[in-house]
């Protein structure tokens, strides 16, 4: 089974999207901040679960049917991610910085 990149393509164009609302002041920035926030926290917390529920079931010895789409959605999700990520803590190195306490 193959990876790609094509998920990465529509969830970074959604935040492009909301990022343009925000810089024409359609939406608040802390609405598009707290969206993107909960966006990627919900991912992460999904793709660690998945991850972590592999690593369980791999390490039991367990062979389970869903262990290869539970692997590719884990990776597909990770690789959509990348890109968002970095694309937001670009946007608020500010926050970033001031949340690690870099800079002070």
């Amino acid at each position: 089974m193959g990876y790609s990149i094509l998920p990465a393509i529509p969830v970074t164009g959604l935040y492009m999207v909301t990022y343009l609302l925000y810089r024409t002041g359609f939406i608040g920035r802390a609405f598009h901040v707290n969206l993107w926030n909960l966006v990627i926290l919900l991912a992460f917390i999904i793709s660690g679960i998945g991850g972590f529920v592999l690593m369980l079931l791999t390490e039991a010895g367990v062979k389970f049917y869903l262990n290869p789409q539970l692997l590719y959605w884990h990776v597909e999700a990770g690789i959509a991610l990348i890109p968002l990520t970095v694309f937001h803590f670009h946007c608020y190195r500010g926050s970033l910085r001031r949340i690690i306490g870099v800079g002070k």
